[in-house]
């Protein structure tokens, strides 16, 4: 399976490679589909922890992949939830892709590549933070979800959605600011701002590219949180 100079940068960064076999699949509503996998050893050696992520390699065609694929391979990043053995879950948001197209007709049997990235989560100790503040939309739900269910403190999250029933989907916790997705994600970095965020909070902030950066600054600039209680990383760009 060829998979151009991305391939080649991450085999020189040392990733691990691994193939994932679908057990599973099911739709939780037509924005949401979930999929089980067995990773073989994938977990064995890669102890799980919340917000880990892996490349998936799926044909630009969102189709099964075949020797006809050489060359055609594109890389998607998405979290590992609920791991139990050698299971666990990878949730998609479906939108118009290769990643989700593949996982809207995965069956049963069906294989994928993956490449292990993601470096584990280092939450500050001393102090441990007062808070975490959340933020993200459909797409890092799965992320967001894995440090609710380990979060040693009160948490706010804060969720932008495009289609009504994303605000349906699952999500760790009731205290959920969902936020309609306008003005290209001002609205969601307004309202974070909006509510504050304490010098000594945790901030995870998981969403589209501009609302990321946006959001990122200000917590540094206008709350004086230092560098290492933000975890921020881009999920999205919106082109255009």
């Amino acid at each position: 399976m060829g998979r151009g100079v991305t391939g080649l940068i991450l085999k020189a960064m040392r990733a691990d490679d691994y193939v994932f076999t679908v057990l599973s699949a099911e739709a939780v509503s037509e924005h949401y589909h979930r999929i089980r996998f067995d990773g073989g050893d994938f977990l064995q050696e890669n102890p799980w922890f919340p917000t880990m992520w892996v490349r998936l390699w799926v044909p630009k065609s969102g189709a099964a992949t075949t020797d006809a694929d050489e060359g055609t391979l594109v890389q998607r990043g998405y979290t590992i939830v609920a791991p139990e053995g050698s299971e666990f879950t990878i949730e998609f948001a479906m939108h118009e892709g290769p990643a989700p197209r593949w996982a809207l007709d995965a069956e049963p049997g069906d294989r994928i590549a993956a490449t292990m990235m993601g470096a584990d989560l280092t939450v500050p100790e001393e102090p441990a933070p007062s808070e975490y503040v959340l933020v993200g939309d459909a797409a890092s739900i799965p992320a967001i979800n894995s440090i609710l269910g380990t979060a040693q403190a009160p948490c706010r999250v804060y969720l932008e959605y495009q289609h009504d029933a994303e605000r349906e989907l699952p999500v760790q916790s009731e205290a959920v600011t969902w936020v309609p997705r306008e003005n290209r994600g001002a609205t969601l970095v307004s309202t974070v701002i909006g509510g504050g965020i304490g010098s000594d909070a945790f901030l995870f902030v998981a969403a589209e590219t501009k609302a990321t950066r946006e959001i990122t600054k200000a917590a540094k600039r206008d709350f004086g949180l230092p560098k290492d209680r933000i975890k921020s990383q881009a999920y999205w760009l919106q082109r255009g």
